[in-house]
């Protein structure tokens, strides 16, 4: 009498249907489409110049992104932000074009984003121009702020 249980075939069914079990499982869930918007930032001056990112919510749900310790700018600097959201995911990525040297000093640029629903979000914040790097969690519930300082280089 032939055993299947012992043949070839039968692992190699087994195998296959193993191996399609396991990509189901680690297969990543839907995260939806990204979206992409930009901001430009209101220049200001800080007499802290330590690079930071500060977060403030507000009551509408919009975000606003003190970005501070920027080097070498002026009033007519342009600061503008690349925002990809994909789901609770925002990657953010700043940009920087140079002003005119006579205008006045400016180390500040803050900007706002949303307005995003009250959840929780996982931002990173990279800063080509700077070389800087940082991430961060962020609650969106209004009179939430706080300050996060990037990584010493």
């Amino acid at each position: 009498m032939y055993n299947f249980l012992h043949s070839t075939e039968f692992l190699v069914i087994i195998f296959t249907l193993t191996a399609l079990l396991v990509g189901m499982i680690v297969k990543p869930s839907h995260r939806g489409q990204a979206e992409t918007s930009f901001a430009r930032g209101l220049m200001s001056y800080d007499p802290d110049t330590t690079p930071r990112v500060e977060f403030s919510c507000m009551e509408s749900g919009e975000v606003a992104i003190r970005r501070c310790g920027l080097p070498g700018l002026t009033d007519s600097a342009t600061v503008a932000l690349a925002i990809t959201r994909i789901g609770f995911d925002i990657a953010i990525e700043e940009r920087i074009t140079e002003g005119s040297y006579l205008d006045p000093e400016a180390n500040a640029a803050t900007f706002f984003i949303g307005p995003l629903g009250h959840e929780r979000y996982h931002i990173s914040y990279n800063s080509a121009p700077c070389s800087l790097f940082l991430a961060t969690t962020l609650t969106n519930r209004p009179g939430i702020a706080f300050t996060r300082t990037f990584p010493a280089s």
